[in-house]
């Protein structure tokens, strides 16, 4: 995750807000260097298993992905998923992939991350949510506050109004 800031944080949800922005994605993996590629898929991934990737979930998102689980790279990140619970084998699968099968990872892990997340997101609401990355990010005034703040991890939700409110 040292390849990517606040504001790479803050994109990737934005990409993800109300509905899965695959082409902005590309956008944006299509400019990165190779070893960051890696990276952005493997932050994809690991964000999507702590929102909870579920079976019901798996199947939803390679559905909307286009792709299916005879894909050999679909079918060597399932097992890679379910080898250990601490995202080792994860980690390992992803950058020993060859670099002509990522695109397909990435598809998957942005379709991952975006059916989880917007799962977690559509149930917050303001008075319980300690999220940074649930504020309302589609609102400049809210990612400028964000960005310049140094404390940035210990807001929520609940601070938006306070922006809002500045007039």
């Amino acid at each position: 995750m040292d390849d990517f800031d606040l504001a790479d944080l803050i994109r990737m949800n934005q990409l993800v807000r109300g509905r899965i922005d695959y082409k902005g994605f590309c956008t944006w993996y299509e400019a990165l260097p190779p070893e960051q590629r890696r990276g952005l898929t493997g932050l994809l991934l690991e964000f999507a298993h702590q929102a909870g990737v579920t079976e019901q979930l798996w199947n939803e998102a390679l559905m909307a992905s286009g792709l299916t689980e005879s894909d050999g790279v679909v079918q060597r990140l399932w097992i890679a998923r379910k080898a250990d619970n601490t995202g080792l084998a994860l980690h390992k699968f992803i950058w020993a992939l060859p670099a002509t099968e990522l695109p397909t990872l990435f598809r998957v892990a942005v379709y991952l991350f975006g059916i989880a997340e917007g799962n977690v997101f559509r149930n917050e609401v303001k008075e319980h949510c300690n999220h940074w990355w649930h504020r309302d990010l589609m609102d400049k005034r809210v990612v400028q506050d964000l960005l310049n703040d140094s404390q940035y991890y210990s807001t929520a939700m609940r601070n938006d109004d306070r922006i809002r409110n500045r007039g």
